[in-house]
């Protein structure tokens, strides 16, 4: 590992919620901090991201939310990733809200209401949290 991935993997440890952003990103993306294809995690892209997100990160919560609707498993990655986006769009402004209606309406139209009405209600209760409580959920 590089020195400057070591320090944004210790910054991102300690809560700062830009690093942890940037390590999903790397994550997620596949490329280190080189720009090298390496393999990639997608646990670990989640993982950070959610930790982002979870302190009000806008940009991070959108790209968690594309991350989610890019999942495996549908259903239940099509709710969080609704969530993620509504959270993003309530906190962006301009082309960064744009991006996170775009990403909710195009995945809500394929879900059922009842998935949809969860996504909303999770959205519509979501709180920040401290960097010392992400990990906490």
């Amino acid at each position: 590992m590089s020195r400057p991935m070591k320090l944004m993997l210790a910054a991102a440890e300690t809560g700062d919620a830009t690093s942890q952003f940037n390590l999903g990103v790397i994550y997620d993306n596949r490329l280190d901090d080189n720009g090298k294809a390496v393999r990639g995690n997608r646990a670990e892209a989640i993982k950070w991201l959610r930790q982002a997100a979870e302190q009000g990160l806008p940009h991070a919560q959108t790209k968690l939310a594309e991350v989610y609707a890019g999942g495996s498993q549908a259903g239940g990655d099509h709710v969080r990733a609704c969530t993620w986006f509504l959270c993003a769009a309530s906190s962006s402004s301009g082309a960064h809200r744009q991006k996170a209606q775009s990403g909710y309406e195009r995945l809500s139209a394929q879900m059922p209401p009842g998935q949809i009405a969860k996504a909303n209600r999770l959205a519509r209760t979501w709180k920040p949290k401290r960097p010392d409580d992400a990990d906490a959920g």
